[in-house]
Formats: C-alpha cells, structure tokens, sequence
C-alpha cells in the first residue's frame, strides 16, 4: 500500500491457503490476488526422474547418501546460527565413504560476505569432500533431487525438501520471523530439533524412519503449490494479459534443471587425509574368511573421542604437514609414486621416524597395497572385486583389521569388505609375497 492505493496490479501466491492469509493482512490487496503456483516446485518435481543423472554429476558413487545442509540469510539461519557448527558436525560425525555433505547456502548470505570469503571460511570442509556449489547456479536444486537427507531452517529450500519427501532435521529455526499459521510456521512445530548431544546420524535415521508415515507432515507438504505442474502456463498467461499481447502458440512448459558441473575441492592435496577408522570383523566357517565393516571420519573436524570414534584407529600419511597425524597414526599410508627404488619399501626408515605406526602401506596399482607389519611378515593386498568406493586406504585399514582381529595371514585370505549399508561390498585378497625387498 502507498496513499491509501495497492500498488501492484497482481500479487502472485503459490496456494489458495494464502488468499485467507491476505485477506487478514492487507484485504485490500485481494482482488490483485492471482494464484499461480510454485515454479520453482515444479521444477523439483519435475527434476525426480533424473535423479541418478544428477547423482552422478554431483561426483556420488552407487549406495552413497547424499545429506543436504540448508541455510537461509540472517543470524537466525541454520550457519548464522551463534556457535553453530553443522558442516564440521556432519563431516566428522557421518562416514566419508558412506556420506557425501552439499551446503545450498543462501545467496545474500554469499553476497553479503562475498564468494570468496565463504570459499574460503569453508576451505577445510571442501579439503574434506564438501560439495559447494555457487550461488550463480542452480545446482542446489538438483541437490535436492538427488538427496537422502536434509538438515535445513525456515528458509524456502527446508520446504521444498520436506515437499519431496526428503527426511528432515531442523538446524535451526527462528520463529520470530516466520508467519504465525502458516505452513513454514506449521512446518517448524512438526520437524525436529537438532539436538547438540546426540549423535547426528541417529537423528537422521529416526527422521528416515519416521516421517515418510506423518500424515500432519504429509498435509503442510502438500501446501507447496495448490496448482501443481502449472506454474509456467498460469503465469505466462498472466504476464502476456498484463502486457495486452496474445500468447505464444506453444505449451508453457516447466523449465529444467540442468545437470551440475561437479563442484570442485579449492585445493586437491597431495597426500591422504587423516582418517579415524572404525571396523567390525565377523568370521565366517565358509567362503570368505571374514567380513570387514569399515567407517572412516576425517580426523581433522573431530573435536573429541565421541561414541562415533570408539574403538576407532587413525590412518595418515607420514609426509602430512600436520605432524599431529603420522606421529598418532596406527597405519601410515604412503601413495603410489611417492616412494621410488628399493629402499623405498624399508619399514625401517618410517618406524625410526613414526615409532607407534603398527603398520606401513604402501600403495600399488588398482589401489592394492603392501602391507609392512611391524615385526610381521608383509602382505600385499589387491582387490578381487573393486566396488567405487574401494581406495588403498580402505585396503589397508580393512587388512590392519583383520589382522589386528585374528592374526591368520598364511595363504590366502580373502576378506569381504563394506563401506554402508546400501553400498556394493568388496572382495579383497591378502597374501604373503616371497622375496619381499626393502621390508627391513
């Protein structure tokens, strides 16, 4: 309103559940009230039979899970939130192999700081995997497309997410700006809370678990669009009225998301990130000699031995130039090419400088391993069956497992390997390599 007079010839609303909401706020405006729907909901919608198209280029590999961090603009959003730490949080609490984690940032809290000044306050988290795409684009909408899970706000993508049934925590929510009634503010009542003491993946997995059966949940989902699928010919239709021109004779039609342009790391490192590994090994009486369960965390997010690192072992390469890692590490992993000659392989030379590694691994082609015990007989690893996510790392954490386990090395042992739940398993062999050089 400006002089007692509304000032726009149309107020677009993407649900009739509005027009009751105008009417109490501003009744003067609700003949100007034109429902158009959402087109940005339609284009989620539309964008779901392409969800492995997306999941490909976002770089995730089959079975991986893909979980969504949300934030809107303001201090009351899920990264302005005062002492919040979400992405360092999701990074070091939820398996590297398992987990992929994607930040869909706001763009005026990026323009507000500016894309350097977030690239760079994120740089460690993107070291780490972290995908962050840039606000110019609209990868965050193929995000959500390809999404297991999602820890949002009261911003607009929580809502759309929640629409397409991706399960959902509330980072945070700041109820003070939100329409008292409407669906967001119905919508902050029916989600959960992040809680800070308890584990993040079991948070996720109680929300997987339960709101796919919400009916409430269900309702204010629906509250998206009361027009769905009709966004583009309703408002070309009103635009073209607006302007007094005839309408194209071609059906408007929901405009697609393109496929992303993968984000990539700032900065790729030249050495193996530190890893704190957990691993359950279960033998068997037949067929494979053992199942290896692995979960890796990035060791440079973790704050504190929590329930997540129990029992957990680290892995570091000794040329880490935070020395914290190989002088700790159980395994030290030293990449391929790294090393050349055949001292290289001397297991003397890294135990007099990284005197508490219990094993050295070296890596081989087809990310197998040789694997340098201390006071052992070596073993060399290879991968029998190779699933995406399977790296020398893993080779060598799973091996150092099941010998820490069950010492048997003679022959052949083949272990079957895991990384999650839904993810393909590997089958890796370990042997006992004769004329072994350099293993000191």
């Amino acid at each position: 309103m400006h002089g007692g007079e509304v000032v726009p010839t149309a107020v677009v609303l993407s649900h009739t559940e509005q027009l009751a909401r105008l009417a109490a706020g501003c009744p003067q405006a609700l003949p100007r009230a034109v429902v158009a729907g959402d087109p940005c909901a339609d284009q989620l919608a539309a964008g779901l039979p392409f969800r492995e198209t997306y999941r490909r280029a976002l770089g995730l590999r089959p079975g991986q899970r893909l979980l969504v961090v949300s934030s809107t603009w303001g201090q009351g959003s899920a990264l302005g939130t005062p002492h919040t730490d979400l992405i360092r949080r999701a990074l070091a609490e939820l398996p590297s192999d398992e987990f992929r984690v994607l930040a869909a940032i706001h763009p005026n809290a990026w323009h507000r700081h500016s894309v350097w000044q977030w690239q760079n306050w994120l740089a460690p988290y993107v070291d780490s995997g972290l995908l962050l795409p840039v606000p110019e684009t609209e990868t965050w909408k193929a995000a959500l497309c390809a999404a297991d899970c999602l820890v949002g706000d009261h911003g607009s993508v929580t809502f759309y997410g929640v629409s397409l049934g991706i399960p959902c925590v509330l980072g945070a929510f700041e109820d003070a700006t939100v329409a008292a009634g409407s669906p967001m503010d119905r919508l902050g009542r029916l989600l959960p809370r992040l809680d800070r003491t308890r584990p993040l993946l079991a948070q996720l997995r109680s929300a997987a678990e339960s709101q796919p059966y919400d009916r409430a949940l269900a309702e204010v989902a629906r509250e998206v669009t009361s027009e769905p699928g009709r966004a583009a010919a309703l408002l070309r239709r009103l635009f073209y009225g607006r302007l007094a021109l005839p309408e194209p004779g071609h059906p408007a039609t929901t405009r697609p998301i393109p496929v992303p342009t993968t984000p990539r790391p700032l900065r790729h490192l030249p050495y193996e990130e530190a890893k704190f590994v957990t691993a359950n090994v279960v033998e068997h009486a037949d067929g494979p000699a053992a199942t290896v369960t692995l979960h890796r965390y990035p060791a440079v997010h973790q704050r504190a031995q929590d329930r997540h690192l129990a029992g957990a072992r680290l892995t570091a390469d000794p040329d880490d130039p935070d020395v914290r890692w190989p002088r700790s590490a159980d395994v030290l992993l030293v990449p391929l090419g790294r090393l050349a000659g055949p001292d290289a392989l001397s297991r003397a030379a890294l135990a007099a400088r990284f005197p508490g590694a219990a094993l050295v691994a070296v890596e081989e082609p087809d990310a197998g391993c040789l694997l340098l015990p201390a006071g052992g007989t070596p073993l060399r690893c290879r991968w029998l069956r190779r699933p995406a996510w399977a790296s020398f790392a893993s080779a060598a954490s799973a091996a150092h497992a099941w010998v820490t386990a069950a010492p048997r090395t003679g022959g052949r042992i083949r272990l079957r390997v895991r990384a999650g739940s839904g993810m393909e398993p590997g089958l890796l062999e370990l042997t006992s390599p004769e004329g072994t050089p350099g293993t000191g």
